[in-house]
């Protein structure tokens, strides 16, 4: 299985890489957020492959170790295309604002978030995905009642990250068919599919939308206006 898969999960990475250098490229204004936002999903992909080896997956690596380098790939790749994926389709550019004040600071729901996820699979016993459920859904959720200009934007990205789904899964199934199938847990998941993404990346993909999309407007206090610079 390992010569047939190997390079599977590398291919779908990099096929979610081809919208982060579209975007990327396109806009000049977004390139430091999105460098930014990016670098600390790659590394918080890497840390997360550790719990969703035991009960969601086991993809073959370049490097044949349970968490390669893809991990951090599709992780920069991934969050740096949804968070400014409504910028881009939306023709927006981002104007601080000086006078709001978020009400929970970064730093506090980037902990929170940590402890729902890892607390929740270490300590409290939880499957990867009820945990990712529970960390994506509480976050989200504080984001948009306290910041409710944002909620279109949380739709959006999470629409996008639903079509990144679609790429992420299908580009590799070209390349080697069954891939899903011999790669997932399906013996600890629900095996329910939706076309061809197991039910929970699924859902995966549409909550981290959802959290990821408007993160950097909360996170620095940003607002949209309408008309795009390039």
């Amino acid at each position: 299985m390992n010569g047939i898969y190997q390079y599977n999960y590398l291919i779908g990475t990099l096929a979610v890489g081809v919208f982060w250098t579209h975007f990327f490229f396109i806009r000049r204004d977004l390139r430091s957020p999105m460098l930014l936002l990016s670098l600390l999903f790659g590394i918080g992909g890497m840390l997360s492959e550790f719990v969703y080896i035991r009960d969601w997956w086991s993809p073959v690596t370049l490097t044949g170790t349970k968490v390669g380098i893809e991990d951090f790939l599709f992780g920069f790749f991934f969050s740096g295309s949804v968070a400014m994926a409504y910028d881009v389709i939306m023709r927006r550019k981002n104007v601080c604002r000086h006078h709001f004040k978020a009400h929970i600071r970064f730093r506090y729901l980037a902990l929170l978030i940590s402890l729902l996820f890892f607390g929740g699979t270490m300590l409290a016993n939880l499957s990867s995905f009820a945990a990712t459920v529970l960390a994506f859904g509480i976050c989200t959720l504080l984001i948009l009642v306290t910041q409710r200009d944002l909620i279109v934007d949380a739709m959006l990205s999470s629409l996008f990250a639903c079509m990144l789904a679609m790429v992420f899964f299908g580009v590799p199934e070209l390349y080697a068919a069954d891939w899903v199938t011999s790669t997932w847990s399906f013996d600890k998941l629900s095996g329910d599919m939706v076309f061809y993404i197991p039910l929970e990346d699924f859902i995966w993909f549409m909550m981290a939308g959802a959290f990821i999309g408007p993160l950097f407007k909360y996170w620095k206090y940003y607002q949209v206006i309408e008309t795009a610079e390039h």
